[in-house]
């Protein structure tokens, strides 16, 4: 099973061997199994990595995640189509009338703003978004979910906080969090052979991964939590935040069946369930909720 977490923070030159990730740099040599790998965060723009390891950490479904100067998520690698039921799939996934994609988009904000709601709680005693969750119809026609948000944010971060203010902390953390949740989103809808570009709800031409932004939807309160509790306006997002918000790919949350699980298999399982979703063999996905 795969278990690490590799950050490359000096100069460092990124080979292949012997299915391992050689890394070396001024001091030593390092060698990982690629069995051992889960995600490469390349946070140092001076790293070279040889096309070699790139394709053979793809074939494993590894991501690499390059990182800019600012610390902000600038590109991700992942693997190109391996299922081999891949044309049957994306077949299915373009095939789908509306009126099914959009109660899914319902339930999907539902989960969002349930979670939302949950981690608002953990500061105050509040039910307005609890109350929101009556108002989600199909396809949110009402956009309950930017109703709920708005308030959200407003309330878990004070009245001045602002998500388009880029020298807020809290906003680089968000945002770094996002980026590690999608990216493992879009290696899972890889795996399962669906298209990225098409989404359930987003569907903009211009963006590659639609179908990861809609999925993301529900695990955006797991990084909104670790923000609220660790990092303030003020903050430097130091290299220990980076690594807790890569580790929260391995935090817990209920499952379905309220069982404990980690947030990586929740991403499995969500996009698993909408593969099968796609291919008429049920009409919801599984959802999950935060453990309080």
């Amino acid at each position: 099973m795969s278990f690490k977490q590799i950050f490359i923070k000096t100069k460092s030159y990124l080979s292949y061997q012997h299915n391992s990730m050689s890394v070396k740099n001024e001091s030593s040599t390092t060698i990982i199994s690629l069995d051992d790998i889960d995600i490469v965060m390349i946070e140092n723009q001076q790293t070279t990595i040889t096309s070699a390891l790139l394709s053979n950490m793809a074939k494993a479904n590894i991501s690499v995640v390059f990182i800019d100067d600012k610390f902000t998520p600038s590109a991700i690698s992942i693997g190109l189509y391996k299922n081999s039921r891949t044309t049957k799939i994306q077949k299915a996934q373009v095939s789908i009338k509306k009126p099914r994609l959009n109660r899914l988009w319902r339930d999907v904000v539902y989960a969002k703003i349930l979670n939302q709601g949950d981690v608002l709680n953990t500061i105050k005693d509040d039910d307005y978004l609890y109350y929101l969750l009556k108002k989600i119809n199909s396809g949110d026609r009402g956009n309950v979910e930017a109703v709920g948000a708005a308030y959200y944010f407003r309330e878990l971060f004070g009245k001045d906080f602002c998500r388009t203010n880029i020298e807020d902390a809290r906003n680089i953390a968000l945002n770094y969090g996002y980026s590690i949740m999608r990216s493992s989103i879009a290696r899972h809808i890889i795996t399962y052979g669906l298209n990225p570009s098409f989404g359930m709800w987003h569907s903009s031409e211009l963006n590659g991964f639609n179908l990861a932004d809609d999925l993301i939807e529900p695990f955006r309160p797991i990084v909104d939590k670790y923000v609220l509790e660790n990092i303030s306006k003020k903050s430097k997002v130091d290299f220990h935040n980076r690594q807790d918000l890569v580790a929260l790919l391995y935090a817990k949350v209920k499952n379905s069946k309220n069982q404990n699980s980690s947030v990586n298999e929740a991403i499995k399982n969500i996009v698993s369930s909408y593969q099968s979703f796609c291919l008429n063999k049920r009409e919801d996905i599984e959802i999950f909720t935060m453990v309080q």
